[in-house]
């Protein structure tokens, strides 16, 4: 059976800096895949891989195979993956250039030539599942952090991709907004999308991804269940929280029976 996504002895390299190592990962349709690990392990790269970015936008040393809906994406366009891939960032910023927030969301479905009724219907289904529909004429810079964050996922889920990318998507939510991202997240799930997230926030992952991996140094160091693998030890020697389920209790808190 042909994974949606497989990865084969890739390692990626910035110069001499080595980000990547022989990495070999498979992703199933409709998989939540949670991606944890210290700052600089090579996580953000890794999902850049699975878009085109590297190797097509960002330059460096590229050697293995990443197949991505059987397509490789070392001779795929990065706009013919957007189609099948959707990618939300972590910094909103980097992501926003139109002057309303109607337009930030039509500007993709535009350029793909959609109906005029279905690119009405898909900004104001999107702008209302984040709160943002009062806002449309708004010029997105003027925005909140988390707003801006919201417009960026808005405009990425009216897309519609069969893969969504995000890169630490909770960073500037409150926890009342993240809460509500990770349950359209996992509802999207449920209607067969694949989702595969960035998170430092194990909290987030455990009720909602079905796999995590942590990378270290460039390579996967756990794979597995979700709840198997957060509650594994070895995470905090690579500097993660364990959720809170599976910490112990110290010696000098417990209660004598």
């Amino acid at each position: 059976m042909v994974k949606l996504i497989q990865i084969s002895n890739l390692s990626f390299s910035y110069g001499k800096k080595a980000v990547l190592s022989n990495l070999n990962l498979s992703v199933e349709r409709g998989e939540f895949l949670g991606i944890i690990g210290p700052v600089g392990s090579g996580k953000s790269t890794l999902l850049f891989t699975m878009n085109g970015v590297i190797p097509h936008l960002i330059n460096g040393n590229f050697k293995g195979n990443v197949l991505v809906c059987g397509m490789d994406t070392r001779k795929t366009k990065v706009s013919e993956l957007s189609k099948r891939v959707g990618i939300v960032l972590q910094d909103p910023n980097s992501q926003i250039f139109s002057l309303k927030v109607w337009d930030e969301v039509a500007f993709a479905l535009e350029n793909r030539k959609l109906p005029k009724e279905e690119i009405a219907r898909r900004v104001a289904k999107y702008l209302g599942l984040f709160g943002l529909e009062s806002m449309r004429d708004r010029d997105p810079n003027n925005l909140s952090e988390g707003q801006k964050q919201k417009l960026t996922l808005a405009s990425t889920l009216a897309m519609e991709p069969e893969i969504i990318l995000l890169d630490e998507p909770s960073s500037n939510l409150d926890f009342g907004s993240a809460v509500e991202l990770y349950n359209m997240l996992k509802s999207l799930q449920r209607e067969g999308r694949t989702i595969i997230v960035v998170e430092h926030d194990t909290e987030m992952l455990l009720d909602n991804a079905t796999r995590v991996i942590v990378v270290k140094d460039g390579k996967i160091g756990i794979d597995g269940p979700t709840k198997k693998v957060l509650s594994d030890p070895r995470i905090e020697r690579y500097g993660l929280r364990v959720p809170c389920p599976f910490k112990k209790t110290p010696k000098s808190l417990r209660v004598r029976k």
